[in-house]
């Protein structure tokens, strides 16, 4: 078998490895369960136009991923194994067109290509999100086809540039709003950076740029418009203008400081990141000399910036970015065979090894040995990371050499045990499924249930629910109660109850059911 094979194969093994990881754990609050949620809403509803969820119009996210999911259930019937699969397919898409990208780049260095997307596969924040039921994926798919686009053009083809480039704003804008500007507009602005003296651009490049802006302003106008005009002027004015102004640059929601970021970065490129050979590849590379690698560090660089800029931030919301880092990864590893240090070669297994060891050891650790989730570890964690960890660095003294495969392989292999291992632990934790059963038992009999405080459609999708449930404020649970003794209310608190109709462990929260009369008789707390 040769090495080209395995590298162009060898991906859908490991990508299917950490899709199957969407069957070893149940749907995750709120994020997976809420959009779940949303799309068995507007199925029920029969509206494909306006998201709802609990009743009420949602505008936080644009409806491409509902119809992703809505258009398995009309071919398979309804379930949840298909919505739960859309997000490693578009994994796997964010994958092969990585690989399509670098040949754009890199046309006469084949070798690039086929290890590209073995870096983006076991790039740490890209292989925890491969398998989630969120937007990330979908979006890094659009920011793909952008800069795909944008190479086309800037290479003379400018009809299918532009036109990859227009679908991808308006496909990015479906997928999740006007945030897909801020990941394709710096690089197509700025491409007096990256395009010279390789490419020459002139002033009609801005003028095709304005109009694809237009065009793809006008697919997501296509939706938004019929939209706004049947949810109702509320909702009009959260798609058409607060999601974009208020949710960027006046949001307290996840507001951070400026750096935020950059504390985390090296454990979100971990592994490559902590490869010695990446930095002295780099230090006998000349950026000015390739137009490929300014292409890629403008696009990680400028995205990274605004990201960093603006107060709202999350971790997921750089899986869009990475292709840029594992295409200068590989870039940069593609170089003439040299004699690297053992030590160097050796760096990514012994950190491996020491998080397994960090593993075995994590129910000592002071302040995360009282997590509930923690006093459960046991060794078989840990001493399976360290054994793959002893595995990968046989393989380097044995070859003198660590390749890309090997390392990809054992970080995914690792993730997927982290993932086996991490939800066997949670238990309830990140398993609304039994509550859920049990509020449709209540909806069944038509027993009267409500929730307490802000409820995020948790229990919706997982329990099949038909009917919006009903929430209320804290001040008004006594009243409630009074007017349904022979009712529920469901309780999301810190504290975990006394006593309670039904109890579990909500992440860091309790989720219980209290009967009217326990409500009345001793409080929510």
């Amino acid at each position: 078998m040769s090495k080209d094979f395995v590298y162009r194969w060898g991906i859908f093994p490991l990508w299917l490895l950490l899709t199957t990881t969407i069957f070893l754990r149940n749907p995750i609050p709120i994020d997976e369960t809420r959009y779940l949620s949303v799309a068995w809403e507007m199925w029920l509803r029969g509206d494909f136009l306006v998201p709802y969820l609990n009743g009420h119009t949602y505008s936080h996210k644009p409806p491409l991923l509902f119809w992703l999911f809505e258009s398995g259930w009309a071919i398979f019937g309804i379930n949840e194994w298909w919505p739960r699969l859309v997000g490693p397919l578009c994994a796997l898409l964010n994958l092969l067109l990585t690989r399509q990208l670098a040949l754009k780049l890199w046309p006469d260095r084949s070798q690039i290509a086929l290890k590209a997307p073995w870096i983006l596969l076991a790039t740490l924040l890209w292989t925890l999100f491969a398998s989630s039921t969120m937007f990330d994926t979908l979006l890094t798919c659009c920011v793909l086809l952008g800069m795909l686009g944008l190479i086309e053009a800037i290479r003379g083809n400018s009809l299918k540039g532009w036109s990859f480039f227009s679908l991808a704003i308006g496909l990015g804008l479906l997928a999740k709003g006007p945030v897909i500007f801020l990941h394709l507009l710096p690089t197509a602005l700025v491409v007096f950076i990256w395009a010279k003296p390789d490419y020459s651009f002139s002033k009609s490049w801005f003028g095709y740029l304005g109009l694809s802006l237009l065009a793809g302003s006008a697919i997501a106008l296509a939706w938004a418009l019929p939209a706004a005009a049947a949810g109702g002027e509320e909702y009009a004015n959260a798609i058409l203008w607060h999601q974009t102004a208020d949710r960027t640059v006046g949001t307290k929601i996840h507001a951070r400081s400026f750096p935020w970021y950059l504390y985390f970065l090296p454990l979100l490129t971990f592994p490559w990141i902590a490869w010695p050979r990446l930095w002295q590849n780099l230090g006998l590379t000349r950026i000015s000399d390739q137009s490929g690698l300014r292409f890629c560090l403008t696009w990680l660089a400028a995205s990274l910036l605004l990201f960093s800029l603006l107060p709202s931030k999350q971790l997921h919301y750089l899986i869009p970015m990475l292709p840029a880092f594992a295409l200068i990864c590989a870039r940069l590893l593609d170089q003439p065979e040299r004699r690297y240090s053992l030590f160097a070669e050796l760096l990514p297994a012994v950190l491996i090894g020491l998080i397994g060891l960090f593993l075995i050891i994590l129910p000592q650790v002071p302040g995360l040995a009282k997590l509930n989730w923690v006093k459960q570890v046991e060794p078989f964690w840990g001493l399976s990371v360290t054994a793959i960890a002893i595995i990968l660095t046989a393989f380097v003294v044995y070859t003198r050499r660590l390749s890309v495969c090997a390392l990809s392989s054992a970080v995914v292999v690792s993730i997927f045990i982290g993932f086996m291992f991490f939800f066997q632990y949670v238990g309830l934790q990140y398993n609304l499924r039994p509550a859920a059963m049990l509020l449709k038992q209540f909806n069944d009999h038509r027993i009267p249930t409500a929730f307490v405080g802000d409820y995020q459609g948790q229990l919706d999708f997982l329990g099949r629910l038909t009917q919006p449930l009903e929430t209320i404020e804290r001040e008004k649970t006594a009243e409630w109660a009074q007017q349904h003794p022979n009712g529920y209310l469901i309780f999301l608190e810190k504290a975990k109850p006394v006593q309670a109709f039904y109890i579990q462990p909500h992440r860091e929260y309790w989720l219980f059911f209290k009967t009217a009369t326990e409500a009345l008789a001793s409080g929510p707390a």
